[in-house]
């Protein structure tokens, strides 16, 4: 049976709505193709600007830059690259990258592992080995250094590998004559050191030797003063007895003469007596008998009795009267540095008095000489004690007390001095 009118226009209506949803979805879908389609043209220029940005900035930079996709082989070369391995870019784009990137072992000789493999299978950083050169398609070799990077998508997958390189041939070089230089500064310092070594022994054997002839001669001229006095006691003051007798029997027979010659007489009594003291004194000073016989204690009492008289200058000496002997050479020595002393306090320190202190203390002999005069200056003190020299006073007395392991001190001032000895027993 026909439908009716109603079921008629009811069918028509929902035909209708369907062709007009229909549409509509069309319309929806062709307005988001276009949409993405727009999406996907806005990324691809986007992508071709940070390409070539990218291309610009690899192309500018200083070392030299090459890129290898996956297969290693060779996608870019900047211009510095190209000019390291002597490929245009063109030529070089679809190489193998080991025939491009030519590298050997500089000592061996041997091609050198390519970081490229390893940064490919391990995902990571890797560093050029040392002594690496690469060898240019021209032959020309440059040694260099630097390292090789993955290159990862959006997905962090290793896409490709890039090397950035320069050439370090020059910095090789100046390593290499720095290291030669250092080696000959070493070598040089070495001998320098090697020479100083043996000038030190060499000058501490001259001053040894320096210092065993400066003993001998002390020795010698302690045993010829010994000597020289013994003749002047023995020879002079014999002769000099003889004089004296010879005037005196000329003194006899004074009343044979006239007043004159007899007043003469007198006088050479007196002069004989007095040169016979003079030279007795000489003769003690220059090796004073007392020392052998009665000991150090007796000599100085009777020398410093003695410089006292003679300089006016007044002399403490503290010493025990028990002193006690001492090895004779210890005893001369002791003797030789104060009579130094005493003469230096009388010629240079304008002093009045002077002070004399000698203790022992266990196995060492302490020898104290002080003054009251008007010291000595700064300046000649530092020479004193950073020379070690100061005439041939200060350097005789230094030279018995090291002979004996002693030591010589000085102290100064504008109130006097102190020498302060120091030596074994």
């Amino acid at each position: 049976m026909p439908p009716d009118d109603n079921e008629e226009k009811l069918l028509r209506s929902v035909a209708l709505q369907n062709a007009q949803a229909v549409l509509l979805a069309r319309e929806r879908a062709d307005r988001e193709l276009i949409s993405a389609k727009e999406a996907l043209e806005r990324k691809s220029a986007e992508l071709t600007v940070q390409r070539e940005f990218f291309r610009v900035t690899l192309s500018s930079i200083g070392d030299a830059v090459i890129t290898a996709d996956t297969d290693a082989i060779v996608t870019f070369l900047n211009p510095v690259a190209e000019a390291m391995t002597g490929w245009k870019s063109d030529e070089a784009i679809g190489q193998p990258l080991e025939k491009v990137f030519n590298i050997i072992n500089e000592r061996t000789r041997k091609p050198a592992p390519n970081p490229v493999s390893r940064v490919l299978r391990e995902g990571m950083v890797v560093g050029l080995a040392n002594h690496t050169a690469l060898i240019a398609r021209d032959g020309r070799e440059a040694a260099i250094d630097d390292s090789a990077a993955p290159i990862r998508d959006q997905d962090g997958m290793v896409s490709g590998v890039v090397m950035v390189f320069h050439d370090v041939t020059e910095q090789r070089r100046a390593d290499t004559a720095l290291r030669e230089s250092n080696r000959l500064l070493s070598e040089a310092r070495e001998h320098l050191e090697k020479g100083v070594q043996e000038r030190t022994a060499e000058l501490a054997n001259a001053n040894e030797s320096l210092r065993e002839l400066s003993a001998r001669l002390m020795k010698v001229q302690d045993e010829e003063r010994k000597r020289f006095a013994r003749e002047l006691h023995d020879s002079v003051g014999q002769i000099l007895a003889a004089i004296n007798m010879n005037i005196g029997v000329v003194q006899a027979q004074s009343d044979k003469l006239d007043s004159q010659g007899a007043r003469a007489i007198a006088e050479n009594v007196q002069l004989v007596e007095q040169v016979s003291r003079e030279i007795r004194t000489i003769s003690y000073l220059l090796h004073p008998p007392l020392l052998e016989v009665a000991g150090l204690a007796s000599a100085l009492r009777w020398y410093v009795d003695g410089f006292s008289e003679r300089s006016k200058i007044k002399v403490d000496l503290d010493i025990s009267s028990d002193f006690g002997r001492l090895p004779n050479d210890t005893e001369l020595a002791v003797f030789r540095i104060i009579q130094e002393c005493l003469t230096n306090i009388h010629r240079h320190s304008g002093s009045a008095t002077a002070a004399i202190h000698i203790r022992q203390e266990g196995e060492r002999l302490i020898v104290q000489v002080r003054d009251a005069g008007k010291g000595i200056s700064l300046e000649k003190q530092k020479t004193l004690s950073e020379s070690g020299q100061g005439g041939v006073g200060f350097g005789g007395m230094r030279e018995r007390l090291r002979q004996r392991g002693g030591t010589l001190e000085i102290q100064s001032d504008g109130n006097g001095t102190v020498i302060n000895a120091t030596l074994k027993r």
